[in-house]
């Protein structure tokens, strides 16, 4: 299976081929200001060096759905839906929080818990925690904001914290350890996608969209109309 990764969510944008008869290849470059000029041109580059393009498309296509940068999330997906639509190839999104975990899972020792940190700014943080089990990590609390004080009350002993928020989190006193891991690169999310895509996991790219660490006002003010709406249909 080749799958075709990108990742835009983070400081850096990056894409990536898996193939399996040869190494993964990886482009990256400034995510910042000029993603939106970079991005299509690195991806038909890496088309054309391994002899794909649009009348031989890869198998899959991956993409990091965020939280993280809103306009990097913006243009990763546009381009990966547009991708997926145009080759008819099924489209998988990968949460930063999943990919985070995912790889600290390679470095934990005996803790027994991982939480995924990431700064929202506004003195918050988006978290996700997850559980080790005997088969991989389990997410045992989706990712969701919190205040730094109530997030660490619901901390428990041997956890291991990644993300950019971790060490304002570590209390090496109660077993809570910070490991400094890089932003997932693209292909992290191609692996974990084509490990999900193997297991029986579908997507409908139509519904797929960017997690972000708190709506914009223009989203924020359509779930208010939503919920308006939704509440005089049930007078």
């Amino acid at each position: 299976m080749i799958v075709l990764g990108i990742e835009t969510a983070g400081p850096r944008g990056s894409v990536a081929l898996l193939r399996p008869d040869s190494a993964p290849v990886e482009v990256s470059f400034a995510a910042r200001g000029t993603l939106g000029a970079e991005l299509a041109p690195a991806i038909q580059r890496l088309l054309e060096d391994n002899g794909l393009g649009p009348d031989t498309p890869p198998d899959l296509v991956a993409v990091d759905t965020g939280p993280g940068s809103y306009t990097g999330l913006r243009i990763g997906l546009a381009a990966a839906k547009g991708l997926a639509f145009a080759w008819g190839r099924p489209l998988l999104g990968i949460p930063t929080v999943d990919a985070l975990s995912a790889q600290a899972i390679e470095w934990a020792g005996e803790e027994r818990h991982v939480l995924c940190a990431l700064d929202a700014s506004r003195g918050e943080v988006y978290a996700a925690i997850y559980t080790r089990e005997p088969e991989g990590l389990r997410l045992s609390s989706p990712g969701s904001l919190y205040e730094p004080q109530q997030l660490d009350a619901q901390l428990q002993a041997q956890t291991l914290v990644v993300g950019d928020a971790a060490e304002s989190l570590a209390d090496a006193a109660r077993g809570i350890v910070a490991a400094e891991l890089a932003w997932p690169s693209a292909i992290r999310i191609a692996h974990l996608a084509q490990r999900r895509y193997l297991d029986g996991a579908r997507e409908d790219a139509l519904d797929m969209a960017p997690i972000y660490y708190r709506p914009n006002e223009a989203e924020e003010q359509r779930r208010k109309r939503n919920m308006k709406q939704k509440g005089k249909k049930k007078r």
